[in-house]
């Protein structure tokens, strides 16, 4: 099994935790991955990204890291509307792992670092990530700003976060540029969506389906029945839906 190593990861002013996971032999594994975390404050040491983390390093490096504002990093500093979006920093990342194993890279995102990842693919547009998967990350912003403020104040609430800007900005600036629906239908790469049956936040489930039908790539989505939103007891499933995928697509493609 792969130990992580720890990498220095640069991201517009910001020094972010981040670690590497390499497998025996790089033969073979056609991309390298990136996981995203997803809301916490453990960041990329939530348990379903450690697990990921593991496991599929076996066969794929891995690269995890903690966002501004989360696990280990420094606190999220919002000067502009589009540091709430924190793409920025998923495209680092990725440049990243390209850089340390020489291959290009294939995003997998946790809730809110799924959406994260989506954005990031859409303005890479092939360049160095050639493949996303979102887990409970498939979903779309309130299209009222009244309403995406109570998201944004929900956020602030949690985050370690400092605004530069006000808040109703942000929250205009999110729900009247649609941000999701174009990030969906600006990816020109191979998309694998893993929902959860069980999930409990309604925005997701009024979401997600139509998002997934906006995407012009290649997708797939696979609906894990009795998964919720952590995906407790589920994570060796999506694992292996994330592995099969992986082999189906890049090992048959390169």
């Amino acid at each position: 099994m792969a130990s992580p190593q720890p990498v220095e990861l640069n991201s517009h002013g910001y020094r972010l935790p981040c670690e590497i996971w390499m497998p025996p032999d790089l033969a073979g594994a056609h991309v390298a991955l990136v996981l995203c975390h997803g809301a916490t404050q453990k960041g990329m040491r939530h348990e379903l990204i450690r697990h990921l983390a593991r496991t599929l390093s076996t066969r794929w490096p891995v690269l995890t890291f903690d966002l501004p504002g989360f696990g280990r990093a420094p606190r999220l500093v919002m000067r502009k509307p589009d540091d709430y979006l924190y793409y920025t920093h998923a495209l680092s990342a990725a440049r990243k792992a390209e850089e340390l194993t020489g291959l290009k890279v294939v995003m997998v995102g946790h809730s809110m670092g799924g959406r994260v990842s989506l954005q990031a693919a859409a303005r890479d547009g092939g360049s160095t990530i050639r493949g996303v998967v979102t887990i409970a990350g498939l979903y779309d912003f309130p299209r009222r700003p009244e309403d995406m403020m109570r998201l944004v104040e929900d956020f602030a609430s949690f985050v370690r976060v400092r605004l530069e800007l006000p808040a109703e900005e942000v929250a205009r600036y999110v729900a009247l540029g649609r941000v999701m629906e174009e990030a969906v239908k600006a990816i020109n790469v191979p998309l694998l969506a893993i929902e959860a049956g069980r999930e409990h936040y309604q925005f997701i489930r009024d979401t997600r389906y139509k998002l997934f039908r906006e995407a012009r790539c290649p997708k797939m989505l696979v609906l894990l029945g009795k998964a919720d939103h952590k995906f407790k007891d589920h994570h060796e499933v999506v694992s292996s839906v994330i592995r099969s995928w992986l082999e189906h697509q890049f090992a048959l493609h390169g």
